[in-house]
């Protein structure tokens, strides 16, 4: 059946936009009630809602590196999220507290309780303070008294119960007889703070810290505490870490010392017991050996320095400083002596200072500024080339160290062959002199450690308090509320585009197109009289009122039936047609009615028409003309009435109508008789033009067997009421016989889709 319709049509043409705006507009009411229901909720929600402040505060680092911010920031960042800072706040400020309103009007926790705080295990649930005339005040939980005594008890003394401590503000005893709170649960609570916070890096020497709260004073309060807590949290570490270095080379310095007076002591008895005058090679060996091992204790302190400069700047070390700096220790790596005379590392610092110099004149530009941008990109790859270098530099003074180790076992082999006491003396002498080079450089470091501990290398301060919120951020409000809106038209608009792509009705000329691939006859606009849904009887006596092309009046249904009678005898598709099938595919959906008509029109042109009713369960056409039922076609052809006796001449000049007659229990086997055959035939050649009304396909196969034996069959469809589905299976009713199915008529239509220019006729 390709030939009538294709179920995989749509997705080989262009999809019909306007047909899903058409079907969204035709179920404007399914929108409207789905914003509805969703907003009006969504409204009453968010009315009950408190209203929300939000407050800010803003931290400021010195000494940041633009090479290393996004880590640096992005590890603050974490610290002022974490947990432990968090419940730090939440039991110093008790944020486990929530004044309980009911009807009252709306109590601030600071209208309530001059200080509140708990531990980190409170007992949560609701409590309330009471407060009576003779001057009593009590603290319930549920139904169990905590504590009672004289209300100044609670104004001046910190009272403490069940994990939480306050003190009462004087003006709430006044104000009110009781007071309800509730204690939430302390994790959930730390859930909440770490939830309502939000961390914006602001360049790379600012940072802004926003929180929301119902209560403006606790917000500002809560986020001024947090920012106070990192603040104190990283200057402790740095101090924490300054200290302990110093205290470590304090110990090293006092061992060596140690170490360096008893070398002295021992050299000094040595000399009191023994001469000892070295010969000039002797005094050579032990210079190279000295030089050597001077050269050889360099060495190692440059290393540990270098190499712990390095592991300050390695986040996977156990000695990386997040306060420090990475400028200050790559300055320290550049001025380092071992680098003295390194071409490489006198270009690469030269590149450091110049882009450096540059990024600080241009002072507070911006972090998305693209010269920023590219100077920290250069500075980024010149850092790499530095580390690069200093680790290069790591592995150069282990082969010197190993070169020196070598020499040094050459020197001591010649010593060796030196007398016992010359040996002693020189090992002693040696020995002075190492912890004597040791103790310069514990003595060094010890004194940067000393200037560390008091200089801090990052001073990181509270730029600017957050303040109370003088109003709430009702915009957001505002934009929830539109957003409610929006899900709500979205839901509505989604369910009538849902319904309109389930919907499988046919409501226009492009769904025929589209879904059945049949020619259209012609679209008749909607009539207002509209009889379908009626019972038999009182389908009969209101029937008649549907012949509206009786008179010539230009109507646009009267033009539509006179455009589907020009497309029927003039075209070009099918040929010449002299009989037809009028039949639908269910009932209810205007084959009687769209027979008579078009039977009317074309005798309005002169041609002979006749008009036969085939539906022989239930046909109508009898009313429509005023005419008797019996005898009709059925008597015909049964043999009881002649042809003459069944033709009615109507009150239509030029048209004539053969009625269904009596009903017969075999109606299918009469209509596929030779009788009827002839009968076609014969009155073929009497009328111009013949048109049958046969019943609908789901009734009956009767238009089909009519169909083989006449010119054409014609399938009415109700715009809006016929499934392409149940069209598309009838349809294949006539894949095996010899009927040609000329068309469809589109029944029912609105005006807009039954032809462009019928609203001249203003129907």
């Amino acid at each position: 059946m390709e030939e009538f319709f294709d179920s995989n049509a749509p997705n080989q043409e262009n999809v019909d936009l306007m047909k899903y705006v058409r079907g969204v507009l035709r179920r404007w009411w399914l929108v409207l009630g789905c914003t509805v229901l969703v907003a009006t909720p969504w409204y009453v929600y968010l009315k009950k809602q408190p209203p929300v402040f939000k407050a800010d505060a803003w931290l400021s680092f010195e000494n940041i590196s633009a090479t290393v911010s996004e880590n640096l920031i992005e590890n603050r960042i974490a610290k002022l999220r974490s947990r432990s800072f968090a419940e730090e706040v939440t039991a110093e400020l008790g944020l486990t507290l929530k004044i309980i309103h009911n009807a009252d009007p709306r109590l601030y926790r600071q209208d309530v309780f001059r200080t509140f705080f708990t531990t980190r295990n409170p007992v949560p649930g609701r409590y309330e303070m009471r407060f009576h005339p003779n001057g009593t005040a009590a603290v319930w939980s549920e139904v169990k008294m905590l504590d009672s005594a004289r209300v100044e008890h609670f104004i001046e003394d910190t009272v403490s119960m069940n994990g939480f401590s306050f003190r009462l503000n004087p003006e709430v005893v006044r104000r009110r007889p009781r007071v309800a709170f509730h204690i939430q649960d302390f994790q959930s609570t730390v859930a909440q703070l770490q939830a309502s916070e939000d961390i914006i890096p602001q360049g790379r020497t600012l940072m802004q810290i926003t929180l929301t709260d119902t209560d403006p004073y606790l917000a500002a309060e809560t986020i001024n505490r947090l920012a106070e807590k990192f603040v104190q949290k990283s200057i402790e570490i740095q101090r924490r870490a300054s200290r302990f270095s110093r205290e470590y080379l304090e110990e090293q310095l006092a061992i060596v010392q140690r170490d360096l007076n008893d070398t002295d002591y021992q050299l000094e008895k040595f000399r009191d017991t023994h001469i000892q005058n070295l010969d000039e090679e002797s005094r050579a060996i032990v210079a190279k050996l000295d030089q050597n091992s001077d050269r050889v204790g360099d060495l190692t302190v440059q290393k540990k320095d270098l190499a712990q400069l390095l592991s300050r700047l390695d986040p996977t070390s156990p000695d990386f400083e997040t306060g420090v700096s990475a400028r200050y220790i790559y300055d320290q790596i550049i001025g380092y002596p071992v680098f003295r005379g390194d071409p490489d590392m006198t270009v690469a610092s030269q590149q450091w200072r110049s882009k450096y110099a540059e990024l600080d004149r241009m002072g507070s530009a911006p972090a998305l500024n693209p010269r920023v941008k590219q100077l920290n990109d250069d500075l980024t790859e010149i850092q790499s080339t530095l580390f690069n270098l200093a680790r290069n530099k790591l592995t150069a003074i282990d082969q010197q160290m190993a070169e020196l180790q070598n020499e040094a076992e050459t020197l001591q082999s010649q010593l060796s062959k030196l007398p016992k006491e010359e040996i002693n003396f020189i090992r002693l002498n040696r020995k002075r002199r190492a912890n004597e080079a040791i103790h310069e450089a514990l003595s060094r470091n010890f004194k940067e450690a000393q200037i560390n501990e008091a200089v801090e290398p990052e001073n990181i301060t509270l730029y600017d308090r957050a303040l109370p919120p003088s109003r709430p951020i009702s915009a957001d409000k505002r934009k929830k509320m539109g957003m409610g809106l929006l899900m709500g038209l979205g839901l509505g608009l989604g369910a009538a585009l849902l319904w309109e792509l389930a919907d499988k009705r046919i409501k226009s000329r492009d769904d025929i197109k589209r879904y059945l691939k049949l020619n259209i006859l012609g679209v008749i606009p909607k009539v207002k009289f509209d009889t379908y849904e009626l019972q038999d009887s009182e389908k009969a006596k209101s029937i008649s009122s549907q012949i509206v092309t009786h008179d010539y009046s230009p109507t646009p249904v009267g033009e539509a039936y006179r455009s589907l009678r020009t497309s029927i005898l003039f075209s070009k598709t099918f040929g010449p047609v002299k009989s037809m099938v009028v039949s639908s595919v269910a009932p209810g959906e205007g084959k009687s009615f769209t027979a008579a008509n078009l039977a009317i029109t074309l005798a309005q042109q002169k041609s002979r028409t006749l008009l036969i009713d085939a539906d022989f369960r239930r046909g109508v056409l009898h009313n429509s003309f005023n005419c008797p039922k019996k005898p009709g076609l059925t008597n015909y052809l049964t043999g009881v009435a002649s042809l003459d006796s069944v033709l009615n001449e109507t009150y239509i000049p030029n048209l004539t109508l053969i009625t269904c007659g009596s009903m017969i229990p075999n109606p299918s086997e009469l209509l596929g008789s030779d009788k009827m055959q002839k009968f076609i035939e014969g009155i073929t050649q009497r009328y111009d033009f013949v048109i049958f009304d046969t019943p609908p396909l789901f009734a009956a196969s009767d238009a089909v067997i009519l169909g083989t034996l006449v010119d054409g069959v014609s399938l009415v469809i109700r715009a809006g009421m016929t499934k392409r589905d149940d069209v598309q299976r009838k349809m294949e009713l006539f894949q095996n016989v010899r009927a040609k199915v000329i068309g469809v008529i589109l029944n029912g239509a609105g005006v807009e889709v039954a032809h462009e220019g019928y609203s001249y006729y203003a129907y």
